[in-house]
């Protein structure tokens, strides 16, 4: 009996934390993100996404922030690819956790995160998605922790994950560099109940949460707004809806399209 109830009144503990949750204050001198990121840089004048190419593009057309992928290459370095495999974007029957960081440059045109530090072409700021669905590897968040303290980048990069795991280890690794927890409510295998419904958000010493704007209406922006919970939201491109989620307080808007600044003769 008193095992069932201590059980009752842990649900209920963790059912109010959840519905009541705040996120962590933005980290003093980090990186704000402007109204517009740059999604796998611009990639719609023909660029391959998240290659130095589309990220230069986004710097020509204005953008001052891309967010981009990173995933490990089988010799341990962090590159910029979005899929686990070549097929969508080459056709080709490769894994990239089983290819060098230098075959996927040659086959794949993906850059390694070190170059796109490295380039004075591409936008000043970055949002850096992690992709892993690692529970306790933290090989990723390490080697990626250890590129930005090298080039001094703490203050241009924020981190992004579907993985709460991977955003906790990062608070442990770069605690001034804001983090922010990604989901949609999309039918996955992957996309588990627990991530689905942020389950995990209240644990994992976050900053904001980047959402899937099919999910989320101007109402929503607004009340978790009055939870202390700053919301940017992807992937949109259609302006009008962009304008009302930035007017309604969002934090950022991540798009294919929107974001060019004005010319000149405009």
């Amino acid at each position: 009996m008193i095992f069932l109830v201590v059980l009752l009144l842990l649900a209920l503990f963790l059912f109010y934390k959840h519905l009541t949750w705040k996120a962590l204050p933005w980290p003093d001198g980090a990186v704000k993100p402007p109204p517009y990121q740059g999604h796998r840089g611009y990639w719609k004048g023909g660029a391959q996404e998240n290659t130095l190419a589309s990220f230069e593009a986004a710097k020509q057309r204005g953008l001052m922030m891309i967010e981009l992928d990173i995933r490990l290459s089988g010799d341990g370095v962090p590159v910029v690819f979005h899929d686990t495999d070549l097929k969508r974007l080459k056709e080709i029957e490769k894994i990239v956790a089983q290819m060098s960081a230098a075959e996927l440059r040659a086959e794949a045109d993906a850059p390694s995160l070190e170059e796109v530090f490295q380039s004075k072409l591409v936008p000043s700021f970055i949002n850096i998605e992690l992709k892993t669905s690692a529970m306790w590897d933290g090989t990723l968040e390490r080697a990626v922790a250890d590129l930005i303290k090298k080039y001094k980048m703490e203050k241009r990069v924020l981190f992004s994950s579907f993985n709460p795991l991977s955003l906790w280890r990062l608070s442990h690794l770069l605690p001034d560099v804001p983090r922010a927890l990604l989901a949609t409510q999309e039918d996955e295998p992957e996309n588990k109940i627990y991530l689905k419904h942020l389950w995990f958000a209240p644990y994992v010493r976050i900053h904001a949460l980047h959402l899937d704007h099919h999910y989320v209406s101007v109402e929503n922006v607004k009340q978790w707004l009055n939870r202390k919970v700053p919301v940017a939201l992807w992937t949109v491109n259609d302006k009008e809806k962009a304008e009302a989620y930035l007017k309604a307080g969002a934090l950022s808007i991540i798009s294919d399209t929107l974001g060019e600044k004005p010319s000149a003769n405009s």
